[in-house]
């Protein structure tokens, strides 16, 4: 077999058409990554490389999809041990660490990384099976800062869906924005509109003289109130020095910055909320926190 490629993934038939026996493939030489595809030993794992083996022992119209579509289009998102397809299809199982899913509905092919994977809104609105309000708007706002879909269009994609997890899927698409820049953003974001207080504008820039100085996590730019989270690398000499910088600019100016961190948004996001609503009312806001945000942003301890 002239073309044959022990550097991508490979059938075991492929490589004894290209004189590859069997001991030499169980060898040092080579590994295998699902039963009956193997690759050079010396190529490290990944999703690229276990998908493109996967789809290998898979009908030819197969998607990568659900979570492993979303770490292809969102590579910080979190890692399935499987390996999703998704085709037309009755098949039960094509081999173990690749989990299938049969459908019935005409799904557009995208590519990513030179795979076949389903689009941002159908891996969205696949993912509103599985993930909850939280979770998914999370997801949302990662693919809107990569630049793959826009709020209007995931709004538009889910109300025209028909299928399963329809109403999660606009429920959460309705919640996504532009300019959310992390996961814990997007937490803190939603922590305040589930507790019923006004929407923060997300990373607000703060201009003076036309230029813009910084930006701010979240802010009632009316109110002059403000909410950053700070994560790790906050914890650096250099930009704690700059943080702090900022911060007594802003507050010179009238500003109410309120700094959280990990502990108290995970942990007390009680304490979070109670402290956001009493600024915002120190600004005359008319405000009366609701306790439905407990259902996603548990206090630690509250479990019965």
């Amino acid at each position: 077999m002239s073309d044959f490629d022990p550097h991508r993934p490979f059938l075991t038939a492929w490589a004894r058409t290209a004189g590859v026996g069997w001991r030499e493939l169980a060898g040092p030489a080579y590994r295998q990554i699902f039963r009956g595809v193997h690759i050079a030993a010396d190529i490290p794992d990944s999703l690229v490389v276990r998908a493109r083996a996967a789809l290998l022992r898979a009908p030819d119209h197969a998607l990568v999809s659900h979570e492993s579509a979303a770490q292809l289009w969102v590579p910080s998102w979190t890692r399935s041990s499987d390996v999703h397809l998704s085709f037309s299809k009755g098949v039960k199982t094509i081999g173990d660490g690749i989990r299938t899913h049969r459908f019935r509905y005409p799904m557009e092919r995208w590519h990513r990384h030179g795979l076949p994977v389903t689009g941002p809104a159908m891996t969205f609105i696949h993912l509103a099976v599985h993930l909850d309000l939280v979770g998914l708007v999370c997801f949302g706002d990662r693919l809107v800062a990569r630049g793959a879909i826009s709020p209007s269009e995931l709004i538009a994609a889910t109300e025209a869906w028909e299928g399963h997890g329809r109403r999660a899927a606009i429920a959460a698409a309705r919640l996504v924005r532009e300019r959310s820049e992390s996961v814990p953003e997007t937490q803190s974001r939603l922590l305040m509109v589930l507790a019923g207080l006004p929407e923060p504008a997300c990373n607000h820039s703060y201009v003076v003289d036309g230029i813009e100085r910084f930006r701010l996590d979240l802010a009632w730019v009316e109110l002059k109130v403000a909410l950053e989270y700070d994560g790790r690398w906050h914890d650096e000499p250099e930009q704690r020095a700059k943080d702090e910088a900022r911060r007594a600019e802003m507050r010179a100016n009238g500003w109410i910055i309120i700094v959280i961190r990990a502990p108290d948004l995970y942990d007390h996001p009680d304490t979070v909320v109670t402290e956001v609503a009493e600024a915002l009312r120190s600004r005359g806001a008319q405000v009366k926190p609701a306790m439905t945000y407990q259902r996603w942003f548990q206090p630690r301890g509250d479990v019965a």
